[in-house]
Order: C-alpha cells, then sequence, then structure tokens
C-alpha cells in the first residue's frame, strides 16, 4: 500500500488532507526529532515545513536515489512566491490552494505511479548487475585453469606434439586471451556506471601524462610519435572518467595504423567560451561515414579482431564515460585519411 507523509505545519489543513486521503491510501505523520525517518513513498509539505525541513528532503532524496522519491508543496499563491528557493531543489510539483479534490487525486496517483516503476528498475538493475558479477566471477575460475593448463602444454609438451597439435595449442592460447580481453573489458565498462561522479576541476595535462605512462609499452613497441599542441586548460569532470576516454582515444590512435605505418598521434585543445574540446588525431586507417554511426556502440569491431585486437568496448567505455560528465563526443573521419576523435567538456 502507497504511504503518504503529511508535512503540514498547518493542522486544518493537515487534518482535512488526511481524512480524505485516508479513503485510498495509507498516510503518515511524522515522528520524534526526525520528520522523514518514518517510511513513505510521497511526502506532502506545505511552505513553513517546507523552510524546517528542506536540507532533509534533499539528502533523503539523494539516498533513494536512483530510485524517484516525490515531494509536493501544498501552498497559497503568496507563499509559492515566498519559497522559491527551495523549489527546484527539493520539490517535484507544487499544488496551489484551495485545489479541487479530483485535480489532487490524478496529481497523487501520477506520482505514485511514476515512485512504483522507479523503484521496480531498481531493483531489476539490482538483479542485472548482481548477475552478472555472478557470471563474470563463474567464467574467471574456469578460464585460469584453461590458462595454466595450456601454459603447462606448451613449457611441457609442446615439442612432443605434432605440427597440428602445437597450431591448436597456440589457437587455445590465443582464444584464452580475447576471453580475457572481453571478461575485463565487460567489467570496465560496468563499472563505469558506479563510478564515484564527483565532478571537479582536473588538469588536463596531468591526466594525459598519466595515460601516456600507462601506454608506454604500446608506444615503444609501435614506435608511435605522439605530440601535444598548446596548453591544456583545467576542465571540470571525474579523473577515473576522464582517464578512461584519453586512454582509449590514444590506444585507438596508435593501434589503427595500416600495417608498417608508425603512428602519429596529436592532441590539442580548443577553448570556445566555457568548453574545451579535446582533439585526438592519428594518421591511421580512417572510418567511413557509414560505421560513423554505429561506432560507439557496444561490441562493435569494424576491421575484425583477426586484423586489430579489441572487444568492441572502448570507444562505448568512451562514449558513456563523456555523457556521465556532461559533454558531447564526436569523430571526423575517411577512409585512409586518419580520424579525428574530439569531446567536450566545461572548464573548471
Amino acid at each position: 500500500m502507497n504511504r503518504i507523509l503529511l508535512l503540514l505545519e498547518n493542522k486544518a489543513n493537515r487534518m482535512l488532507l488526511a481524512d480524505w486521503l485516508q479513503q485510498r491510501y495509507e498516510v503518515v505523520f511524522p515522528e520524534n526529532d526526525d520528520p522523514l525517518a518514518v517510511p513513505f513513498d510521497l511526502c506532502l509539505v506545505d511552505g513553513p515545513a517546507l523552510d524546517r525541513v528542506a536540507l532533509a528532503i534533499r539528502s533523503r532524496k539523494h539516498a533513494e536515489d536512483p530510485a524517484f522519491l516525490p515531494v509536493v508543496l501544498i501552498t497559497s499563491h503568496r507563499e509559492a512566491d515566498l519559497i522559491t528557493r527551495h523549489l527546484w531543489k527539493t520539490v517535484d510539483d507544487l499544488i496551489r490552494i484551495p485545489i479541487e479534490k479530483l485535480e489532487l487525486q490524478a496529481r497523487v496517483e501520477i506520482l505514485l505511479r511514476t515512485r512504483t516503476l522507479s523503484l521496480e528498475l531498481k531493483m531489476r538493475n539490482e538483479d542485472l548487475e548482481s548477475f552478472f558479477h555472478a557470471m563474470t566471477h563463474d567464467l574467471r575460475a574456469p578460464l585460469r585453469a584453461i590458462k595454466a593448463f595450456t601454459q603447462f602444454l606448451w613449457e611441457e609438451e609442446f615439442i612432443t606434439l605434432s605440427p597440428q597439435g602445437q597450431h591448436d595449442l597456440a589457437q587455445i592460447q590465443e582464444v584464452t586471451v580475447q576471453m580475457q580481453d572481453t571478461l575485463d573489458g565487460l567489467t570496465d565498462f560496468a563499472r563505469l556506471e558506479r563510478e564515484e561522479r564527483v565532478m571537479q576541476p582536473i588538469m588536463l595535462d596531468q591526466i594525459l601524462q598519466t595515460c601516456l605512462l600507462h601506454l608506454e609499452q604500446q608506444i615503444l613497441e609501435t614506435h608511435a610519435y605522439i605530440t601535444v599542441k598548446g596548453e591544456l586548460p583545467v576542465v571540470r569532470g571525474n579523473p577515473a572518467l576522464l582517464t578512461t576516454v584519453i586512454r582509449n582515444l590514444l590506444s585507438n590512435a596508435i593501434k589503427f595504423v595500416p600495417p608498417g605505418v608508425q603512428p602519429a598521434v596529436i592532441v590539442e585543445s580548443i577553448v570556445t567560451r566555457q568548453v574545451c574540446r579535446i582533439r585526438v588525431s592519428d594518421n591511421g586507417i580512417g572510418i567511413s561515414q557509414e560505421d560513423q554511426q554505429k561506432l560507439f556502440r557496444p561490441f562493435v569491431q569494424l576491421h575484425g579482431s583477426e586484423v586489430y585486437d579489441g572487444v568492441g568496448l572502448g570507444l562505448a567505455s568512451v562514449r558513456k564515460a563523456v555523457e556521465i560528465m556532461g559533454g558531447r563526443i564526436g569523430l571526423i573521419s575517411e577512409p585512409g585519411q586518419g580520424s579525428t576523435f574530439w569531446f567536450e567538456l566545461l572548464l573548471a
């Protein structure tokens, strides 16, 4: 049964609403010193009460996130003008008195239905997350066993195998590595949703240096040449998410070049008003207009794993990380002409 919390300082209004609402819903009232301690699905509050408990309501709504916890302000025309400082941070709907009972019931029903749907969605997401973690955990154990046994065969029995057996063993090792990469990619992609989303000023040049250090082995193996043009400003974002973005873009720029071509990557920033656009340009194989439309989807591999390794989650992770930080992402590319990936974030 849906529970409606009445936080109304006006006793007459409180009693009138309680008598009418109790015919259809379970009505609860604040207890002790904490007015929001009692469980509820919808809160009706008036102006004087809102002034007193606004911070507590925001805290409670934040604790319920991502579930929706509706709060409705019951107020007169005059009071609404006086308390607008609280409205958009705290209140989800506003009802001015006097109000028709039919209209009040319609608004209450819509908000309670939205609350129910959000709780169901939250439960489904939690179930899916539990299933995902159980699945990846259960897959890693046999995968480790396969890797251990194939490594043992490689070291102890390789010379006794036939040429076909040696080839098959090498294939097993290769697909095992691919499976490990897939699990790691899935885990990283899923983790983006659970990252602490605290946004703060970030020095782009420091994030870039961290990413270059992480990619040092790939840079040395490919003899990649990385150029940074101009100064990189301070932007507003999340360090972990921004590291994911730049690391993946740099890695792809180094990886997707024609055979025998030395990777050449340019990183630069363009500042327009309060927005910084970071561009990562390469001399790679390029991407057709048709393929660009699906490039940021999960598990999209445009060039085949037999040519370029990967599981198709890197750019999907990049897109998700940029969007979580409130930014935009895109690219400019033509086959054989290289690519320029860009993303935008607000300046700090």
